[in-house]
C-alpha cells in the first residue's frame, strides 16, 4: 500500500458505489490487477465504504434529521411534533434493509469466500452482463413515472439489494432497476437507494470494526487508511450528487453499455 494507490481506490470506490457498475467489483479487479493483498484490504475494502457513509450522511442530512427528530418526539410522546413522512421513511428503509442484513448475516463470509478464488475475474464479468441486462430491462418496462416509494417499492428494492453481496453485481444497479421496474422515476428509485445504502454500509462497518478489534482483520498503515477514507468520502459525495443529476434527464444504459464492454474486455484479456 502507498498514498497513490490509497487515493486511486478511494476515488475508485466513490465512482462504482453510486454509479450502477459495482464498487466492490472494480474494488475486486482493483486488488486482482494490483496483486494486492486480497486478506488484508478486506478491512480496507469497509474503510472505503465508510467514506461513502459519511458522504451519505452529508449530502442527505435533512433527511437524516428528520427521521432522529421525529423518531425522538415518538418515544417522549410529543407526537404534534413528529414529522409522520419522515417516521414512514425510516420505517421503510428498516424494511428494505431487513433482507440484506439477513442474507449478509447468514451467508456473507462463505460469499466472500466463495467469490475471492482464482475464477473472480470470470465471475464479475458475468454479473457485469447480468447488471446491464437488468438496467435495460428497466428502461425498456419499468414505467418509470411515480415520484412516492410505496411499500411495494420497498420491499422490491430490499430484496433486490441482497444480490449486491455478490462481486460485479452493483448494488445501486440492480436497486435502481427494481425500483423503476416498480414504477418508480429514476431520481425517485436513485435517491431511495442511495439512502438504503446508509444502513447496510454501517452495519458491515461495524461487524469489519469489530474483527479488527479481535485481530482477525488487519488494517493498513494509519496514514494510507485516512487518505483512503478522506478521498472516498469526497469522490462519493461528488459522484453520488452527479448521478442524481444524471438519472433526471439521461438512460441507464449508458451503464449497461459500459457494463458489457468492461465483461467482454475481462473475458478476452483472461482467455
Amino acid at each position: 500500500m502507498n498514498f497513490p494507490l490509497a487515493a486511486f481506490l478511494g476515488i475508485l470506490q466513490g465512482i462504482t458505489e453510486f454509479f450502477p457498475i459495482s464498487s466492490s467489483g472494480h474494488l475486486l479487479l482493483a486488488e486482482h490487477f494490483f496483486d494486492l493483498d486480497v486478506e488484508n484490504l478486506k478491512a480496507f475494502d469497509v474503510v472505503l465504504h465508510a467514506g461513502t457513509l459519511t458522504a451519505l450522511l452529508v449530502l442527505f442530512w435533512r433527511e437524516w434529521w428528520g427521521m432522529v427528530r421525529s423518531s425522538w418526539f415518538l418515544v417522549i410522546g410529543s407526537k404534534e411534533k413528529v414529522e409522520w413522512d419522515s417516521l414512514k421513511l425510516f420505517l421503510k428503509l428498516v424494511v428494505a434493509t431487513i433482507p440484506a442484513a439477513f442474507v449478509g448475516l447468514l451467508f456473507g463470509d462463505w460469499i466472500d469466500t466463495t467469490t475471492r478464488g482464482e475464477n473472480r475475474v470470470f465471475l464479475i464479468a458475468g454479473f457485469f452482463i447480468l447488471v446491464a441486462v437488468l438496467l435495460l430491462a428497466a428502461e425498456k418496462f419499468g414505467r418509470k413515472n411515480s415520484e412516492k416509494v410505496g411499500w411495494r417499492n420497498v420491499v422490491g428494492m430490499g430484496i433486490f439489494q441482497t444480490l449486491a453481496l455478490l462481486p460485479g453485481i452493483s448494488r445501486s444497479g440492480a436497486t435502481i432497476a427494481a425500483g423503476m421496474l416498480g414504477g418508480l422515476s429514476r431520481s425517485a428509485a436513485a435517491k431511495f437507494s442511495f439512502l438504503m445504502l446508509a444502513p447496510v454500509t454501517l452495519g458491515a462497518t461495524i461487524l469489519i470494526s469489530k474483527k479488527v478489534c479481535e485481530g482477525k482483520l488487519v488494517l493498513p498503515p494509519l496514514e494510507f487508511t485516512l487518505v483512503g477514507f478522506a478521498v472516498s468520502a469526497v469522490s462519493s459525495f461528488l459522484f453520488a450528487s452527479l448521478l442524481l443529476k444524471f438519472v433526471r434527464k439521461y438512460s441507464l444504459a449508458w451503464f449497461a453499455v459500459y457494463l458489457i464492454l468492461a465483461a467482454a474486455v475481462l473475458l478476452v484479456a483472461n482467455f
